[in-house]
């Protein structure tokens, strides 16, 4: 694969010679070690023996592009968990928000690694402490979506909303990840959804509640989900001293998540595999009687 999309050399392996007179030299065009376009390219070994019959093979050579994305423009929404609150021992609440260390930060690294070619843009929009109901989250996302140019939003959602600790709470916060995934549809972008992580806190009872009916919406939906609570494995490492937040590692399995449900619906697929090399048989003419 050319990583930027332009030509590149290419070392392919040496033909295989059977029968003949020896000695037989092989003769390769282009040679391997030759610079080749992006795509396939036809070449052919040449086998000549000690009596000048010769004998030719056919292959392709196909240099692939660096993979794309559809969309490039993200828009990362939800709460502390997108924000990048992290541990923070010295400060009042023991808590701090870092964006570098959020999952948002993490996804467009990942982004841009793959699709080297692409401008990627990921847009953290988390804010600290907000709820889907009381603070009526799908307002703001409908702000911010009606003043600014993206392609895709990515929300997860909902830890505050189970602060509480009544399952009464959750169908009204899955009703509000509804509506921000048909509003977002409606201005003709993308939502993706993600599943909340584990916790040991008082609400980790209500967390695989809130994420199975989170999981049907999608469904009815047709909404990729990033199932983030699966990815983390019940490995409660990934968690801050709250019991909530994630470290660093945890969000960068979160983004991990995120990256690869985009791949999956976002990269397009080959629509067929590249030609390989037959392997090259010198065959001699029959004798003649």
């Amino acid at each position: 694969m050319s990583p930027d999309g332009q030509p590149m050399s290419v070392v392919y392996g040496s033909a295989t010679v059977t029968a003949g007179a020896p000695p037989v030299t092989v003769e390769c065009s282009p040679a391997s070690g030759s610079v080749f376009q992006v795509g396939p390219t036809s070449a052919e070994c040449t086998a000549t023996d000690q009596r000048q019959r010769k004998a030719m093979c056919l292959f392709t050579v196909t240099v692939t592009a660096p993979p794309k994305i559809s969309l490039t423009r993200f828009l990362a929404f939800g709460d502390s968990m997108t924000a990048g609150e992290v541990d923070a021992p010295n400060t009042v609440r023991g808590l701090a928000v870092h964006p570098e260390l959020s999952y948002p930060t993490d996804l467009r690294n990942r982004l841009l690694s793959r699709y080297t070619t692409q401008n990627i843009v990921v847009i953290n929009a988390g804010q600290s402490g907000e709820t889907i109901v009381n603070d009526n989250a799908p307002r703001r996302l409908s702000r911010i979506l009606s003043g600014s140019q993206y392609d895709v939003v990515l929300v997860m959602e909902g830890a505050n909303d189970l602060a509480s600790r009544d399952s009464r709470d959750i169908p009204p916060a899955v009703n509000g990840l509804r509506s921000m995934v048909v509003d977002a549809r409606n201005r003709g972008l993308r939502p993706f959804l993600g599943t909340l992580p584990p916790e040991t806190g008082l609400a980790r009872t209500l967390i695989e509640t809130f994420n199975g009916q989170l999981k049907s919406m999608a469904a009815v939906e047709n909404v990729p989900v990033a199932d983030v609570f699966a990815a983390f494995n019940g490995d409660l490492s990934l968690l801050g001293n709250d019991g909530l937040h994630p470290t660093a590692a945890g969000y960068q399995k979160i983004a991990d998540t995120f990256f690869e449900v985009i791949k999956q619906n976002l990269e397009p697929q080959p629509t067929s595999n590249p030609a390989r090399a037959r392997i090259f048989t010198f065959v001699p003419p029959p004798r003649r009687r």
